[in-house]
């Protein structure tokens, strides 16, 4: 069943939901849809009338920020403009790219990519992209179909996060690198004692005691 509703105001034009595959396929913010619709509405004098398929590639942070928006398929320019304005104003939750059902590989190979960051230590860095429900605009004779698909960096928030924890502790071993345990030697294994913190979110205490 395709929903549609009318908002509110005088605006002619009105937003459709297309029924999606999986059926809990998510939607862009409702006020991004809304903008998405005052672009339609606003330069329907300037689009000829008919059925077009609008396809908007956008990249998203770690954070859900849009950092670029590419569209194709667009009525005209002025509406390709207006329509990438407003997905520049959009802001994602993490948690859509945190489900599993919705995530493919960028390159369709499933593959993680490794980065080698500081000290030699291996994050995965996993490039995912969630295809969301297709907004339909109609004004009139004019319907256009606007299609929104997003890539993000999986892995990368949580690297910041504990790079942040991580390295003050580093740059303190390295400051003062005597164990004060024999049994583990007569200094403190600085490098390992950071990959463990970045791989598994605490600092090895034991292997390398803070002063």
């Amino acid at each position: 069943m395709t929903l549609s509703f009318m908002p509110l105001g005088c605006s002619s034009a009105r937003i459709h939901y297309h029924p999606s595959i999986p059926e809990d396929r998510p939607r862009i913010p409702k006020g991004t849809a809304d903008r998405i619709r005052e672009c339609v509405d606003e330069l329907s004098g300037t689009i000829e009338p008919g059925y077009y398929s609008l396809d908007a590639a956008v990249k998203v942070d770690p954070d859900g920020h849009v950092l670029e928006v590419e569209t194709t398929g667009q009525p005209n320019p002025d509406v390709g403009i207006c329509v990438r304005i407003a997905l520049r104003g959009m802001r994602l939750s993490g948690e859509i790219f945190d489900r599993d059902v919705l995530r493919t590989s960028a390159s369709g190979s499933g593959r993680a990519t490794p980065d080698r960051g500081q000290v030699g230590e291996v994050v995965t860095i996993v490039v995912v992209t969630v295809v969301f429900t297709e907004v339909i605009i109609e004004a009139f004779a004019i319907t256009v179909a606007v299609a929104v698909t997003a890539t993000a960096t999986a892995g990368a928030a949580k690297r910041a996060k504990r790079e942040k924890m991580c390295m003050p502790l580093l740059h303190e071993c390295l400051g003062n690198k005597n164990h004060p345990n024999p049994d583990f030697g007569p200094e403190k294994d600085c490098g390992a004692c950071y990959r463990y913190c970045m791989n598994e979110g605490s600092w090895p205490e034991d292997k390398c005691p803070r002063p």
